[in-house]
This record gives structure tokens, C-alpha cells and sequence, in this order.
């Protein structure tokens, strides 16, 4: 695993150090003074005599010519699958709190219809003239069924899902904030970083022509005319996606 960043190198043990602050904490262990900037890649090294842990070859290879131990095995690809392991983990359970949270709004809202009908009144306001025929909560629930699809189709991906769902409120929060600006209201579908990311998953389209986008003639882009940009629909869009995500 290389690394990313310009680390500190002890001289004399070889150990890499992500900063100013680590590099002191170091000297003042084992009072050593030379250090220099090194851009070594970082290893998870293991000395099978000892145990000694060593951050990469440099350090195996002092660790040995000090204690005489030759006998190491390279974890590097362990630990960083472990981790990208617990990354899927933790990424999943944010996914499942989100759609938690999405299915106790959905009862939530399908209590109060059911309530609504008990007491006799209508189940959405009467429309005006060029009213949209969608309640804002019926989009809101509809918003929600798209990212529970999305999920649900790709539960062994949770790094494709939580992708998608940071894609869809860029398209989002593009509209909302630059509302004149036709570039964030024109996707071509057959895009290749748009299909990546959320064109070729199911709901991942749907949730957008729920925001106001429409298919083209032919198919070829999704727009939003300026007159169908609904700041109320936008912002709620945003609150799903960021409840799904977990930032909310």
C-alpha cells in the first residue's frame, strides 16, 4: 500500500510517522534524533521472532540487523482488506439506520392517511388549475421507495450504493443553488460516469423523474424545464438523500 502523503522517517529505527506531532512523540519514546521525509510506501510488517511490528521495509530490515532476526511475514494485504472490510460494515449499517428511518416515516405517513380516510376527508387536497397531480409527500414517498430499490439491489455493494446516493443529491443540490443554469438540468443518459454511477441502477432514474426530470423524444437525455424546478420537491429530495446517507 503506497503512501499517499510525504510521511517522517526515523533514521535510526526506521519507523514512518504521519506528522510533526507523531515524529516528537517518537523521539521523546526512544530519543532518537534524525528524521527525514520519506515517501517509503507504508507496509504492515511482523517480525515472527518477537512480534515487533514494523511500518515498512526499512524498519524490517534495521529490526533485523539490530535483534539478528531474518524471519518476517508481510501482513499488508490482511490489514487492508480488514479495513476495507469494516469500511462495507460500517457503510452498510449507515444504509440500514437510513432505510430504517425512510420505513418509520413511510408508516408514519401511511397512519395518517389511513386516519384521513376514517374520518372521512380526502386522502390529498383538492387540485387547482396547474397543480401538479403529485402531493409532495406522495413524491416524498415515492423518493424513498427509489433508494430502498437501490439498496436493496445492491446490498453486497454498499461503496456503489452510498456512490449513487451522493450522485443523486449532486444532480440535486445543483438545481436547487444554480435553478437558470440548463447544464445541471440536462443528463445524457447514456453518459458513462452517469450510468456508473447511478443510470444503471434500478430506482437510481426513477428518483430523478420523481424531481421534476423527463425523458427527452428519443430517450437520450433526462431534463427538467425551468418552469418544472420546484425548490419545496428539491429540498425534500435533499432530506431524503441526506437521511439515507446518514449526514441528516
Amino acid at each position: 500500500m503506497a503512501a499517499t502523503n510525504i510521511l517522517l522517517q526515523c533514521g535510526d529505527r526506521g519507523t514512518l510517522l504521519g506528522s510533526a506531532a507523531e515524529a516528537q512523540q517518537h523521539a521523546q519514546e526512544f530519543c532518537h534524533t534524525n528524521y527525514y521525509e520519506s515517501q517509503e510506501a507504508i507496509r504492515f510488517i511482523v517480525c515472527y521472532n518477537c512480534g515487533h511490528k514494523c511500518s515498512c521495509e526499512t524498519e524490517s530490515v534495521i529490526h533485523s540487523r539490530k535483534s539478528g532476526h531474518t524471519e518476517f511475514y508481510d501482513r499488508t494485504a490482511e490489514v487492508t482488506e480488514e479495513a476495507a472490510r469494516r469500511n462495507r460494515a460500517n457503510i452498510r449499517q449507515m444504509l440500514r439506520v437510513a432505510i430504517d428511518r425512510l420505513d418509520e416515516a413511510d408508516t408514519s405517513e401511511g397512519a395518517r392517511r389511513q386516519q384521513q380516510q376514517q374520518l372521512g376527508l380526502p386522502s390529498r387536497p383538492v387540485l387547482q388549475e396547474g397543480q401538479s397531480s403529485l402531493t409532495l409527500a406522495a413524491k416524498v414517498e415515492q423518493m424513498a421507495e427509489c433508494l430502498r430499490t437501490i439498496q436493496q439491489n445492491s446490498m453486497d455493494d454498499a461503496a456503489k450504493v452510498m456512490q449513487a446516493f451522493n450522485s443523486l443529491r449532486m444532480f440535486v443540490r445543483n438545481i436547487a443553488t444554480n435553478p437558470d443554469e440548463e447544464k445541471y438540468r440536462k443528463i445524457r443518459i447514456s453518459n458513462t460516469a452517469f450510468q456508473a454511477r447511478v443510470g444503471h441502477l434500478r430506482g437510481g432514474i426513477e428518483f430523478l423523474e420523481v424531481c421534476g426530470f423527463e425523458r427527452t423524444i428519443g430517450g437520450e437525455h433526462l431534463y427538467m424545464q425551468r418552469e418544472n424546478v420546484d425548490s419545496d420537491v428539491l429540498y425534500a429530495a435533499a432530506n431524503v438523500l441526506n437521511n439515507a446517507i446518514g449526514n441528516a
